[in-house]
């Protein structure tokens, strides 16, 4: 009797998250993740490069900014209707990374968005200084 509970509970999970990727792809059919999420993007590409940075991808769900020759990359992922944002920092190569998932990006407005990239910037502003900080007090 447990076995069959656990298997339906299994199958529940399973399937939830199968349909919650369907909805990803309904979600960026015509679009690209970039596009989906282009006032996050442009706002930590502003930030982190000068707006120099450049998309690249990975596959439909993922993909990374940077800038040739800068010392950090940001990565975004999309999936089940979550957004991770991965941003690593490399100091005196020395690396420290930030790592943040949003929950229910599906139908975010431009000022959720913005909101996201303001909140994103300001912590790896502190993150970056403390690393840094960390680094010469190292050397």
């Amino acid at each position: 009797m447990i076995w069959v509970i656990v298997i339906f509970i299994i199958g529940y999970i399973l399937i939830k998250y199968f349909l919650a990727l369907n909805k990803d792809n309904n979600d960026l059919q015509g679009k690209t993740l970039d596009d989906k999420f282009h006032f996050i993007v442009d706002e930590i590409n502003e930030s982190a490069f000068n707006g120099n940075g450049h998309v690249t991808y990975i596959d439909k769900r993922e993909f990374n900014l940077y800038e040739v020759g800068q010392n950090q990359i940001v990565k975004f992922h999309y999936s089940s209707g979550h957004l991770s944002i991965i941003w690593k920092y490399k100091y005196f190569q020395k690396e420290v990374i930030l790592e943040r998932q949003f929950n229910d990006v599906r139908n975010l407005s431009i000022f959720d968005q913005q909101r996201i990239a303001k909140a994103m910037i300001t912590e790896m502003t502190i993150v970056v200084e403390n690393h840094k900080a960390n680094v010469l007090n190292d050397i």
